[in-house]
């Protein structure tokens, strides 16, 4: 009988020492991005402004979750003899263009906001300003820009989405009304 328990005890631990051996090596978790949640329409305007902002070449997880599957951006570009000309894109086309600035900084922050809405829809007419620093540190570098976004959202009983948003940048001959300024 003790050489049974003796046998038994070898093979269990045998057996224990080849499971280990052939068990997979620990594998580091992948990096999980977590983006922002938009309860509020404040909530909605600050992940707008997070997602944008950043390296042109960033992870737009963040972004992609903000806008739904069928949504719209739309830069108008003003010509020289005024002509405004809309310029229809996809989320992904966004994110193609901004990524061929590469590692290059850009901020947009929304400076004054102004919503309208009713049960599950809102519009929102914020005035937005961009920046950059050499260093590509935010926000204090010079201001690059100011414009007008026209953003339509619905929300799905949890979190507002971006149907469209739609903006222009002020030129010269037409700069941000006083209005719509801080």
């Amino acid at each position: 009988m003790r050489r049974l328990t003796i046998a038994t005890a070898f093979a269990a631990a045998l057996l224990a020492a080849t499971l280990r051996a052939q068990a997979p090596t620990p594998q580091t978790a992948p990096h999980v991005i977590v983006c922002p949640a938009t309860a509020s329409l404040d909530d909605l305007i600050k992940a707008v402004d997070e997602a944008v902002s950043g390296p042109g070449d960033k992870d737009r997880t963040c972004f992609r979750s903000l806008f739904l599957p069928e949504a719209r951006l739309i830069p108008i570009r003003i010509a020289a003899d005024g002509t405004a000309t809309p310029r229809i894109l996809t989320v992904d086309d966004w994110i193609n263009a901004v990524a061929k600035r590469g590692s290059a900084v850009f901020y947009e922050r929304q400076i004054k906001v102004n919503a309208e809405t009713w049960d599950h829809m809102a519009h929102l007419w914020s005035t937005y300003e961009t920046r950059t620093t050499p260093d590509g540190t935010p926000p204090e570098g010079k201001v690059l820009d100011r414009g007008i976004n026209s953003i339509q959202a619905i929300f799905d009983g949890k979190q507002w989405h971006v149907i469209q948003i739609i903006w222009q940048a002020q030129t010269p001959a037409n700069p941000v009304p006083e209005k719509y300024l801080p």
